[in-house]
């Protein structure tokens, strides 16, 4: 697990450097302080991709997109009861992207996989495993919200908004360490259950 801690940052950083940069100085500054923060974080790191024509995944985009607009709409509405019942609506749309981002020629999560890596086989046994993998992160994003939901209902909006943040933050992190640490086990765990098919193996 410690030789995968240079990974996991930089899988953290990679795709989701204005969600962490919005959480850090929401928790601290307030919430001006942290839209403001995480669209320096989206422009210095788009510059960089660019600089270093690196692509910008899907992930990537849905990330910095609902950071930003919901960010944004958490400083326009002062409503409580929006504000509270923002976490869940904003963890539903990402499940639903998650879930349309698991079809397609290529599912999301294959997309920054392959920007770690390198090209992966181009087999539907690897694209079976990344689509299930995909829909594991879409149902980690709909149980979230319904998580958040329970607490919004329950608890007053400071003490809901700062539990949120703190199970938001773990769960990633171990949703993050999963992908980094277990995918490949996994991948031999689905070919086990018979969940990829009926394909030649791939080695590697």
């Amino acid at each position: 697990m410690m030789s995968k801690l240079p990974g996991l940052a930089r899988l953290a950083l990679a795709e989701f450097a204005p969600l962490v940069v919005f959480w850090a100085l929401a928790a601290t500054l307030g919430t001006k302080a942290a839209i403001a923060g995480s669209i320096v974080a989206f422009l210095a790191d788009a510059a960089w991709r660019l600089w270093k024509n690196l692509p910008f995944t899907r992930l990537y985009m849905l990330v910095s997109a609902l950071t930003l607009g919901f960010g944004s709409f958490d400083l326009c509405v002062a409503t409580p009861f929006l504000l509270k019942f923002e976490a869940p609506i904003t963890n539903l749309v990402t499940a639903a992207a998650f879930v349309f981002g698991a079809f397609g020629k290529r599912p999301i999560l294959q997309e920054v996989a392959e920007q770690r890596t390198g090209a992966l086989p181009a087999t539907p046994e690897v694209a079976r495993f990344f689509r299930l993998f995909t829909l594991i992160w879409a149902g980690y994003f709909a149980v979230k919200a319904l998580a958040y939901l329970g607490i919004a209902a329950v608890m007053p909006l400071t003490e809901a908004m700062a539990l949120r943040s703190l199970v938001g933050s773990i769960s990633l992190g171990l949703m993050i360490a999963l992908s980094v640490t277990q995918g490949r086990r996994l991948f031999f765990l689905f070919r086990r259950f018979g969940w990829l098919g009926d394909t030649a193996v791939v080695s590697g």
